[in-house]
């Protein structure tokens, strides 16, 4: 690509690579064999010398600049200084300065495919593992709200460990996923590795509203890798928590009515009746925080997503 020229495979079989310019009449050509026995091929002549003239081979639609080359080319800057992911646009200089291709919007649009991020302790065994696929995040950016539901799960398999993942709601309340990722526990530790590599991938944004359950592992890790976003609860598990601790149906049927309160009248006479019913269960819920568990008094929008279902 840098040399700006282009080449066409002639002929292709198991045995046999044979490659030409793309200009017919030019004497560029290599040819490649391979042994029955053998898994490599030989090469057997290359002519590297251009007998056509190579400005005219330039054109928008490079036959070598694919959607998994541009993504190698582009892997190391995939991350941007500020965090975010590189931009289309950005795609399309880059490959211009550098190569002087044109390319075209919908090729450096597959062009980011896969980011991998792995780690191992101080022996060289298998710890962190982190995946997110492009168009995923993509996606997200681009077409969902911006709230992140995150929880783990055990793995029973042999191996044993802790799924982690991060995904959210579209408007049609179907689960999109964005992220995942795999720990040895579920501890501190593996969940503020994973949120920080969410985080570098998604870059940072005050604008995110996460939605976990009281995990006082994921809570700890929120909060040192996205301090300034929004810290929610799930309500389900909240409702849970007060059904297990003070043995209530009717107290927890008020808390599921207040929680999910769009008018601040409306949750004031939820508040008052609960006091009214329970002072201890009033004085537990307000100490953890209504910002944390109520629609009126959340910081920034949850869009009906009041629990972590989607993962």
């Amino acid at each position: 690509m840098r040399q700006n020229f282009e080449w066409k495979v002639k002929r292709s079989n198991k045995t046999t690579l044979h490659l030409v310019c793309l200009m017919e009449n030019c004497t560029w050509k290599l040819r490649a064999v391979r042994r029955d026995e053998e898994t490599y091929f030989h090469v057997r002549s290359f002519v590297n010398e251009h007998t056509c003239p190579l400005e005219e081979i330039h054109r928008r639609r490079h036959r070598q600049a694919s959607a998994v080359i541009i993504g190698e080319v582009i892997a190391p800057r995939l991350q941007q200084q500020d965090g975010r992911l590189i931009r289309l646009k950005d795609i399309i200089a880059d490959m211009k300065s550098m190569y002087g291709i044109q390319i075209m919007y919908s090729k450096a649009h597959t062009a980011p495919r896969l980011c991998v991020v792995t780690e191992c302790d101080k022996d060289g065994k298998f710890l962190y593992f982190f995946m997110s696929i492009g168009a995923s995040l993509r996606g997200f950016q681009t077409c969902m709200r911006p709230i992140i539901i995150v929880d783990g799960t055990h793995l029973k398999g042999r191996f044993g460990g802790t799924m982690l993942v991060a995904t959210t709601q579209d408007r049609n309340e179907q689960v999109y996923s964005i992220t995942f990722g795999y720990g040895d526990s579920e501890n501190n530790l593996s969940w503020e590795w994973f949120l920080d590599c969410l985080k570098g991938t998604l870059g940072h944004s005050d604008e995110l509203v996460f939605i976990f359950d009281r995990y006082t592992s994921i809570e700890a890790g929120i909060s040192k890798v996205f301090p300034y976003a929004t810290h929610t609860i799930c309500c389900w598990h909240f409702s849970e928590n007060i059904k297990n601790r003070f043995h209530r149906k009717d107290v927890t049927a008020i808390m599921d009515k207040g929680t999910r309160t769009y008018t601040e009248f409306e949750y004031n006479r939820y508040m008052e009746e609960l006091s009214n019913l329970h002072q201890n269960a009033y004085d537990y819920v307000i100490d953890i925080g209504p910002h944390k568990w109520s629609c009126v008094h959340c910081p920034r929008r949850r869009y009906k997503v009041m629990t972590k279902y989607a993962t």
